[in-house]
């Protein structure tokens, strides 16, 4: 399963983390902060700390899980 993580800063600095779970495959960086400034100029989120106001960062998150049948 992989998720795409943003991370932006709100109007107090702080980081805050927005996940979207199974993002098309093949995300180029440039569809990623054009989505990340959608979201800024839209004002689709808000945080403790106040709108969000930049943008961090983000990554692709791989996660694999293996289970054991226990008897």
């Amino acid at each position: 399963m992989f998720t795409l993580e943003l991370f932006f800063l709100n109007e107090e600095g702080s980081k805050v983390k927005v996940s979207v779970d199974d993002p098309k495959a093949g995300l180029t960086q440039v569809e990623i902060e054009g989505a990340m400034d959608t979201i800024i100029a839209a004002n689709v989120f808000t945080s403790k700390g106040g709108n969000l106001v930049s943008k961090d960062s983000a990554r692709i998150v791989e996660r694999n899980v293996t289970e054991f049948e226990i008897a």
